[in-house]
């Protein structure tokens, strides 16, 4: 019979935790880039301001994907963070809209919050790159704080791209070259 249990202590593969390694350097080089801008004020694009949270979870939920290649997982973090961000504006929107229309408080969000999630979880073997785990997690934390959610959304949307582009397709590029060279190593 299998062992399906996980250990609970793990001796990693020496290559695996360079890849690690790899990827942690780069989130805390762009961290300190990111903290040098801010403290500077260089921060903002065109009216629009980076995000710090929407920008570093970006890296954080690409790399939980491990069983997907890289090309579908910047997809599934972009495409999936955007519908995230998109349906709890949407939701903050619609909660005050039917609030005016005199419906209460709890139901208002209730219903809302049912039609998002069942959309979320229904949607996703339909279309799995703009509804998933991703924009799951990106829906979650945006409801964190609701009204800045609607107020910030292009900046958040700005900075999901950033991050994307920043972080997860630059940090595939360095695990990209890390791995042909341990290719090339062994052979």
């Amino acid at each position: 019979m299998e062992n399906t249990s996980l250990p609970f202590i793990c001796k990693p593969k020496k290559a695996k935790m360079l890849g690690l390694v790899i990827v942690f350097a780069w989130i805390i080089f762009w961290n300190v880039i990111y903290q040098i801008l801010h403290a500077k004020g260089l921060t903002h694009l065109g009216g629009l301001e980076i995000v710090n949270w929407s920008f570093f979870l970006s890296v954080t939920v690409f790399f939980m994907q491990e069983e997907l290649p890289y090309k579908t997982r910047f997809l599934t973090t972009l495409l999936g963070g955007a519908v995230g961000l998109l349906m709890a504006a949407g939701v903050a929107k619609g909660t005050a809209l039917l609030m005016g229309a005199g419906v209460g408080h709890v139901a208002a969000v209730s219903l809302l919050l049912i039609v998002a999630i069942a959309a979320l979880i229904l949607l996703q073997p339909v279309l799995p790159y703009l509804f998933n785990n991703v924009g799951f997690c990106y829906f979650i934390v945006s409801l964190i704080s609701s009204k800045e959610t609607v107020v910030n959304l292009p900046s958040n949307l700005l900075s999901l791209a950033l991050g994307c582009v920043i972080l997860n397709l630059g940090c595939s590029l360095l695990l990209g070259a890390y791995k042909k060279k341990m290719t090339k190593k062994a052979a």
